[in-house]
């Protein structure tokens, strides 16, 4: 095995455990809290879990304050590490039905420090991955996310169903603990990475750039419905009667198999069409995906080959959907700023998704879930168009 293969394998398995149980608490919750009679605002409400994503490119500074002579970055992920380790442990103590808000806290301070724990991570990368090698591990981080998918919104769904939510926590934990152990295959130079540092002007410049406003509205909506409708996916299927144990194997297993290889589809179609015409047909199949949910309520027909046939179009439509927002949002870094302008973008996408998630779970609470999939049809109907007759690149 060749220098480059074992990096990304090294960096796959930190990327997966790093990120396994923040899938868990955004993607798996969801049909815990539906199985226990939450509202489904609730639900919703536990989307802010991911406002630290919002704010990751102001978490920095420490990072690059506070220096350690050897193996900087290694330090920082170990220490940062440990502390994600014993807050998971915390979450295992916490109970929903004794106090939902405490549990809301716990796991929002959890994932707050999992969002400063991928700063050091990634600049880890970039200082070990040489130019020629980035490519190659950009491609392994995506499987990675899948495999945390997997593993956090199917797997330890499974896991909750046989041992309980203190079990599954503590496994968790355990899980990333071990996985800390990779490190020591990294070899960190003691050469120091100048990272350029937030400034206003930086901020503002980039909203100054010539046909910026179109991006900004696709970067906020175009993925926004779509990931709505995925959020919701597990509690909408335990409300039509399938199983706990079915739902996460379904959606979390297969649905997360399916992504990987929308995944890899997105990534030869991108070769072949435009920017534009790619957002168009991916677009298109979003607005499909939420009219077969439509269909599916209004005609109440939910057997074997329709719920598999959701699962495969919705999962594909969140790996295409995603695959080239974040393409784009390479392509909209400045050359000049390419870390800040990233964050900026990653922000505002992180923004989005948490408030339409919030949205999504008024809808189904007052008007029940075909009026979410209407809407969210139409509010994907409306930014393809949006985007037919303004975006020009």
């Amino acid at each position: 095995m060749n220098q480059l293969a074992k990096k990304n394998i090294v960096f796959g398995i930190l990327v997966t455990s790093f990120y396994t149980p923040i899938v868990f608490f955004l993607m798996g919750l969801p049909m815990i809290l539906q199985v226990k009679g939450f509202d489904p605002s609730t639900i919703g409400i536990f989307q802010a879990l991911g406002l630290p994503m919002v704010i990751k490119f102001l978490l920095s500074p420490p990072v690059d304050q506070i220096v350690f002579e050897t193996n900087h970055y290694k330090k920082w992920i170990v220490f940062t590490g440990i502390f994600y380790v014993l807050f998971l442990f915390g979450v295992s103590f916490v109970s929903l039905e004794d106090n939902i808000y405490l549990v809301f806290g716990v796991i929002f301070c959890t994932t707050l420090v999992a969002t400063f724990l991928d700063i050091p991570l990634n600049a880890l990368a970039i200082k070990v991955f040489h130019k020629d090698e980035r490519m190659s591990a950009g491609s392994y981080k995506m499987s990675a996310y899948f495999a945390a998918g997997l593993l956090g919104g199917g797997v330890f769904l499974l896991v909750f169903n046989r041992l309980g939510w203190q079990n599954t926590f503590v496994i968790i934990a355990l899980f990333v603990l071990v996985s800390l152990l990779a490190l020591y295959f990294i070899h960190e130079s003691d050469e120091k990475i100048e990272e350029q540092k937030v400034s206003l002007k930086t901020l503002i410049t980039f909203f100054k750039q010539e046909n910026i406003g179109i991006w900004i509205f696709v970067l906020m909506f175009y993925f926004a419905f779509i990931s709505a409708i995925w959020v919701f996916m597990k509690p909408y299927l335990i409300s039509k009667g399938i199983t706990p144990d079915e739902v996460a194997f379904y959606v979390g297993v297969y649905g997360s198999i399916v992504g990987f290889i929308g995944g890899v589809v997105a990534s030869f179609v991108g070769k072949i069409y435009s920017k534009k015409t790619i957002l168009i047909l991916f677009g298109v199949f979003n607005i499909l995906s939420a009219l077969i949910l439509v269909m599916i309520e209004y005609f109440d027909m939910l057997n074997f080959i329709f719920l598999m046939s959701i699962v495969t179009i919705a999962s594909t439509a969140i790996a295409f959907s995603s695959a080239i927002i974040f393409s784009l949002i390479m392509d909209y870094s400045r050359s000049s700023s390419k870390a800040i302008d990233y964050a900026i973008q990653s922000s505002l996408f992180s923004l989005m998704r948490i408030f339409s998630a919030i949205i999504a779970g008024v809808f189904v609470s007052n008007l029940g879930y075909t009026s979410m999939f209407v809407f969210e049809s139409l509010a994907m109907f409306f930014v393809v168009f949006v985007i037919y007759r303004f975006y020009i690149k």
